[in-house]
């Protein structure tokens, strides 16, 4: 049934791009014109997604598990490389090998953005790529994270170090809220949208290591597993994109799962654990399963989501978001606008900073999310309205479904798929231009003139993506992360409401959010680059 839609939506698109009046915009560092009005894109978009929920509330009548084939990798040789102890031994060496490079480089190396590893393995390959890799192919972060793997080196060179009372005092106290993630995910937006040393290699090597000894306390105190699915910002965030991906892991056996602290793992439920990369660590081989599943599945086999988590969600979509419009005019306007404001002046005097757009760029990124929020929240509520009046014979046993904010949790992972759409159109150019600059820094990391791979020589080809691809590739992801994000709602309202009915009526305020937020994601996407 995705696949369908996903048809529908790039056929929809696509209509509208012919023969038609060009209209002036460069949202993607050079001047493109558009084939039509910018108010037809407007219109085609939210058409769209609207048209698509007709077609998902016509076809699609009840719930399933799993939505189209799944298919068994390991039943081929190739599949099973991917589980090979040496090649992941492999694998997990080389990984923190790059990361000590990496920061190696960024604390000796030139202090030039261009010449120094550091600032684009940080900015261009790990958040930028890891997100699209975790979003396409699967949690590749929990196999590659070097925090993780040198914890664990160092637990069993020197096992004294488990701490397990204060580790279980720990976990008990915080059970399965993901508030520290939210807390350094906040940190890490401000860093990367304002903090103005943030292309500066030494001060970037800085706060990665102080950001590796947070993380390498907080495992001592929680332990290893427990702190990366709580508290962990990226382990969330790419295991989050991950359920949107094909890949589904799962462990014939409920046994592993009595020892296992994730909170994604839901084993007890059918005799089998799916999506819990713990358990499948610790899984013998004749139990594990690699299966090829529809794009988006994944969001559909989770347990309760924590206020927490949805609070964390919400955070990721409008910090893309206000990465976005914080190019356009419209911000410069409110820039300029609160500039008039003495508090600024007086703020920006008082902490010795050069200018006010530190001051006001915190303003912005910590305002977004809580209009994101109430906005998601304000929509909820309608839907909570809906289900109270509904007849109490077709509603779910637990009362507490009927809270707004319980409504907020339950629809919160149908909005996964828009963030990885709004990734994806902001991000994409700036991956495959920038990311080119892997090629030389890997033969000349510190900037020193190394040719030691001869690939030193290499020349960026910003000609790789116009912005005719930029655009069209831009549009066509964020209309299909709608039309699926829709399906992934109307699913939910099916499992969760034992009515059909009812199901559909509550999706319509859900409908017009998403109409909503894909006029604006493309009107962001649409207006001209600003700098301030």
């Amino acid at each position: 049934m995705i696949r369908h839609l996903v048809l529908l939506a790039l056929a929809s698109s696509l209509f509208f791009s012919l023969n038609m009046q060009p209209v002036e915009a460069h949202a993607f560092a050079q001047r493109y014109d558009l084939p039509i009005p910018l108010w037809l894109y407007l219109l085609a978009a939210g058409l769209t997604v609207f048209v698509s929920f007709f077609v998902i509330v016509i076809f699609v009548t009840k719930h399933e598990k799993n939505d189209g084939p799944i298919i068994e990798l390991l039943d081929n040789g190739v599949g099973r490389v991917f589980v090979n102890p040496y090649f992941l031994s492999l694998l997990r060496f080389s990984s923190v090998m790059f990361f000590l490079l990496a920061i190696s480089a960024g604390l000796f190396g030139v202090q030039n953005i261009e010449k120094n590893l550091l600032p684009t393995t940080v900015w261009v390959i790990w958040w930028v790529g890891f997100a699209f890799l975790s979003a396409i192919i699967g949690d590749l972060w929990y196999l590659l994270n070097p925090w993780r793997i040198i914890a664990e080196w160092v637990s069993t060179a020197f096992p004294k170090l488990r701490n397990h009372n204060t580790r279980d005092r720990f976990s008990f106290q915080f059970s399965n809220h993901i508030w520290f993630a939210v807390v350094i995910f906040i940190g890490f937006a401000w860093a990367e949208l304002v903090w103005p040393d943030r292309a500066v290699p030494k001060s970037l090597a800085i706060a990665v290591t102080l950001y590796s000894l947070i993380t390498w306390i907080g495992m001592y105190f929680m332990g290893i597993d427990n702190w990366l699915r709580r508290g962990e910002a990226f382990t969330i965030l790419y295991g989050l994109f991950a359920r949107f991906s094909r890949t589904e892991l799962v462990v014939i056996s409920s046994d592993y799962c009595s020892i296992c602290n994730s909170s994604d793992c839901h084993g007890n439920i059918g005799g089998t654990c799916t999506d819990c990369y713990s358990c499948f660590r610790r899984s013998k081989a004749k139990h594990r399963r690699i299966f090829l599943r529809p794009y988006g599945a994944g969001l559909l086999n989770s347990g309760p989501v924590t206020i927490s988590t949805m609070v964390f969600v919400i955070l990721v979509l409008s910090t893309v978001s206000f990465d976005g419009f914080a190019d356009t005019p419209t911000w410069q306007l409110i820039f300029s606008s609160l500039l008039k404001f003495p508090i600024i002046t007086n703020l920006t005097e008082f902490l010795d900073l050069n200018n006010s757009i530190t001051i006001i760029s915190t303003i912005g990124i910590a305002a977004t999310p809580i209009i994101f929020f109430l906005i998601y929240f304000f929509f909820c509520s309608i839907v909570s309205v809906i289900v109270r009046s509904a007849d109490k014979g077709h509603l779910p046993s637990d009362s507490k479904q009927l809270r707004t904010i319980d409504i907020a949790c339950v629809f919160v992972f149908t909005l996964v798929p828009i963030a990885i759409a709004y990734h994806l159109a902001h991000f994409l150019s700036f991956l495959l231009i920038y990311g080119q600059q892997i090629i030389p820094l890997i033969s000349d990391p510190f900037g020193y003139g190394w040719n030691l791979l001869g690939t030193a020589t290499y020349e960026v080809d910003i000609a790789i993506v116009g912005a005719e691809f930029a655009w069209y590739t831009a549009v066509l992801a964020i209309v299909v992360g709608h039309v699926v994000a829709v399906y992934l709602s109307h699913i939910m309202a099916l499992r969760v409401f034992s009515s059909r009915e009812i199901a559909i009526r509550t999706q319509y305020p859900l409908l017009v959010l998403m109409i909503f937020y894909t006029v604006m994601s493309l009107w962001i996407l649409a207006q001209p680059i600003v700098e301030l």
